[in-house]
């Protein structure tokens, strides 16, 4: 398995946030299989996913959409490890040079941090 660790920053959540993912099979997006997951943690290229569901020993490619501020994030992803966590799997999600979707997921987080830094803020006004 490679490791991507060269990239600039990873963005944990406190929550998981909730996100959709559908199969690809014969280059086209099967929407009949489409699942839920937990996205726990993203940067610009990728993603670390839990679901339930179980993606085999060679998962084909996935349609992922998540909302992380304001817009709909839609990516093309590729599985490059997984591993058995609680009762299903971690998935790290490769996006393979989508610039566009990487330009939306910096600007989607920037957005999403700083309200959550003005509401931490609002949070210590009133304590």
């Amino acid at each position: 398995m490679i490791f991507k660790r060269q990239e600039g920053f990873r963005f944990k959540f406190d929550e998981p946030v909730k996100m959709t993912f559908a199969i690809y099979e014969n280059g086209r997006v099967n929407q009949a299989q489409t699942a839920m997951a937990d996205l726990l943690d993203i940067s610009p290229r990728g993603l670390k996913m839990f679901t339930e569901v179980d993606l085999g020993v060679n998962p084909p490619p996935l349609d992922l959409r998540f909302v992380l501020d304001t817009r709909e994030v839609r990516a093309y992803g590729e599985i490059i490890w997984s591993r058995p966590f609680g009762n299903g799997k971690q998935y790290g999600v490769n996006f393979n040079n989508q610039e566009s979707v990487e330009d939306l997921i910096v600007e989607e987080l920037k957005l999403r941090r700083r309200k959550e830094a003005d509401e931490a803020k609002l949070n210590n006004i009133n304590s």
